[in-house]
């Protein structure tokens, strides 16, 4: 039987807050009490429907809208229980895991894809030529989404090769192929693949399929990411026992929430495997996710950021979003440390 939708008069059920960036993305938020998360890449009716579910003490299903539902609410959960101590999130959530905060600047890489009007070559090299003017060392486009057709891998490599000559050789390329190619495909591009010098290529087999990770990572001579659905001990398990994944990318949204990440992470460190959180996201996500990674250790990959996606990106939550460059500085408010300035519809 379906849910009914949440009571929008009563005012002990969450409802989601959505505000819209552009036609392909809008943040969708969720306020717990005093505390935030962000629900985001679900359908806002969707949302209001499970999160009317959680209020009534229903389980959530085990589906990726569920997922994301929980872990907003654990996100907004975690972020009020940690301004009730008078704690930011980092100090509330290593009292919890008995992890150290081992660093309170993240730095982070610039995924340009959501910025790129035009999937061309030349809007790409464009993108990245800002973000490198801003900071960034490492830059990371998708660059076979929205490609179709039987011409679509060659472009989307002439895409990765404009941005990959913006870097030049000092500067790191992440390419995310979005699971859009198979196996074989990737196979028989192994050594274009390896000519762009990437820092990591992501979302190539899934995490379960092995065999595909391990033919991947034996003929494209790059690191391989991946898991930003994951969510779970299990379905991570595969992966990192291979020896094929190098990053696993769990998502504060999607993975239920901070202390379900740290517990992934702890998984991938326990077998050599490095971690970065996945999070094209907004400010909520990315505060929530850069207080992750203040437990993670330094040196390790870099924290996901949207880059040049809209201009007043950080204006929407108060106090402004501490990006400085290519690094997230914590502040030392309490939870996330900011505060949106959406107000509830």
């Amino acid at each position: 039987m379906n849910a009914a939708p949440a009571d929008a008069s009563d005012p002990t059920i969450p409802r989601p807050v959505s505000l819209r960036v552009t036609e392909r993305t809008t943040w969708l938020l969720v306020r717990q009490g005093h505390g935030w998360g962000e629900v985001s890449d679900i359908p806002e009716a969707e949302a209001a429907r499970l999160l009317g579910m959680a209020a009534r003490g229903d389980a959530l299903p085990d589906t990726f809208a569920g997922r994301t539902v929980a872990g907003g609410l654990r996100t907004a959960e975690g972020d009020a229980a940690a301004r009730d101590a008078g704690l930011p999130l980092a100090d509330w959530l290593a009292e919890r895991t008995a992890r150290p905060v081992l660093r309170r600047t993240i730095p982070l890489y610039a995924n340009i894809n959501r910025a790129l009007r035009d999937r061309t070559p030349q809007a790409a090299a464009e993108t990245a030529r800002t973000a490198v003017a801003a900071g960034h060392t490492a830059v990371k486009v998708a660059p076979f989404d929205g490609l179709a057709g039987p011409g679509r891998i060659a472009r989307g490599l002439e895409i990765a090769r404009a941005v990959r000559d913006v870097l030049g050789p000092e500067r790191t390329l992440l390419l995310d192929a979005h699971h859009l190619l198979t196996v074989d495909e990737l196979l028989v591009h192994a050594q274009e693949f390896t000519d762009l010098r990437l820092g990591w290529l992501e979302d190539t087999a899934r995490l379960d399929d092995v065999t595909g990770l391990r033919r991947v990572r034996a003929a494209i001579d790059a690191p391989l990411a991946g898991g930003e659905f994951a969510a779970a001990p299990a379905e991570v398990l595969p992966a990192l026992r291979s020896g094929a994944l190098d990053v696993l990318m769990p998502d504060v949204k999607h993975a239920g929430g901070p202390l379900r990440v740290l517990r992934l992470a702890a998984l991938a460190a326990d077998h050599g495997v490095s971690v970065s959180p996945h999070n094209p996201s907004g400010p909520v996500a990315t505060a929530a996710s850069a207080h992750v990674s203040a437990l993670l250790p330094p040196g390790g990959p870099p924290l996901e950021t949207m880059f040049g996606e809209v201009s007043w990106r950080g204006t929407t939550v108060t106090p402004p979003e501490p990006l400085t460059g290519a690094t997230y500085a914590l502040l030392p408010d309490p939870g996330i440390g900011i505060t949106p300035r959406t107000t509830e519809r």
